[in-house]
């Protein structure tokens, strides 16, 4: 039953772990190497909302290398980039990722030709992260395929059979193959607060982000924010998520013993282009009027024990297209360890 889509991704994940620098003189960082990488999962399904509609399902593996510890083609990129930061700290990340998105009855076969149609978008990513301790500048270009190549429906299909949900009905509508890519220039910053929470040992921030995507699969500008209240909040920038909200680094320093924090955001996205809305780029097909502007609202909270992090978001995202009416709403859980 296409076992070899999960052996073929699992593969692909062992292959991207040893990416790390062979040590070579020329080029090499200003500041010392860090102790280990840090790889993440990231999953994000509306199951945790009750729903099976929209945005379905979101899942990503990453991994990050040590801090200035980079492959020849991150050391390239950051001397060409020079122009665009400042820091002296700079990461490459890997991933690999899925997502999944029905139409809001799975029921209908075929389904509503009003609603979003059946997509998915299996990719991998490329990127360089640079951190100057107030702002973090990411670049990363995202590839894959959109269509019954990224196997959404075998994902979907197999993950309701094993749970007793109900079968969707509709995937022999979905988009077409179409090769998929989006490069993507994120920065977010972080400015820490003193409201005299000193008394309690807790740390407040607030930190803003803006973003750019270029592609078939997604062409958009976004900006938001993110407030944190809670303990040493100066060694991260926040969750990762699934793009396209705001990805984020994926980095964060051990700590002793426990540490945590609270947080609530908002990010709106200024829509030229959905895929996965709107349908295949060069052929007709499924697709319907997408809305130019996307609200998401979201909160949550981070844990951390020594070199693991375990977070949840609970996400509302505004309709995303002409007829719609209603938020979607989903979960994201992320745990990231450091090795």
């Amino acid at each position: 039953m296409k076992s070899w889509f999960a052996t073929g991704f699992l593969s692909a994940l062992l292959i991207l772990l040893p990416l790390r620098t062979l040590a070579e003189g020329a080029g090499s960082a200003p500041h010392a190497v860090s102790e280990g990488g840090t790889f993440g999962i990231i999953y994000e399904n509306d199951v945790f909302a009750g729903d099976d509609r929209n945005y379905t399902n979101g899942a990503r593996i990453d991994y990050l290398t040590p801090r200035n510890d980079l492959p020849l083609w991150a050391r390239i990129a950051r001397r060409n980039l020079g122009w665009l930061t400042d820091a002296e700290d700079w990461y490459a990340a890997y991933a690999l990722g899925q997502n999944i998105y029905t139409p809001s009855d799975i029921s209908r076969d075929p389904p509503d030709a009003d609603d979003r149609p059946y997509s998915g978008f299996l990719y991998g990513s490329l990127g360089v992260v640079a951190d100057r301790g107030d702002r973090l500048d990411t670049i990363a270009l995202d590839f894959g395929v959109v269509g019954p190549a990224a196997q959404a429906e075998w994902v979907q299909r197999t993950v309701h059979q094993a749970i007793g949900s109900p079968d969707p009905k509709g995937w022999d509508d979905q988009l077409d193959n179409e090769p998929g890519f989006r490069l993507l220039y994120e920065r977010k910053y972080r400015f820490l607060y003193d409201f005299g929470f000193e008394l309690l040992d807790l740390d407040v921030d607030a930190a803003p982000n803006f973003s750019v995507a270029l592609g078939n699969v997604d062409t958009s500008a976004s900006a938001g924010l993110t407030l944190r209240i809670g303990d040493n909040l100066d060694d991260n920038y926040g969750p990762p998520r699934v793009r396209p909200a705001v990805a984020g680094p994926g980095f964060f320093e051990e700590t002793n013993g426990l540490g945590w924090y609270l947080f609530v955001g908002a990010e709106g996205r200024l829509v030229g282009r959905n895929i996965f809305i709107q349908g295949n780029t060069f052929e007709d097909g499924p697709g319907v009027e997408a809305l130019p502007l996307v609200a998401d609202i979201q909160a949550g909270i981070a844990l951390q024990f020594g070199g693991a992090e375990l977070t949840y978001t609970h996400v509302l995202r505004s309709p995303e297209f002409e007829g719609q009416g209603s938020f979607s709403e989903f979960g994201s859980v992320n745990l990231r360890i450091k090795f």
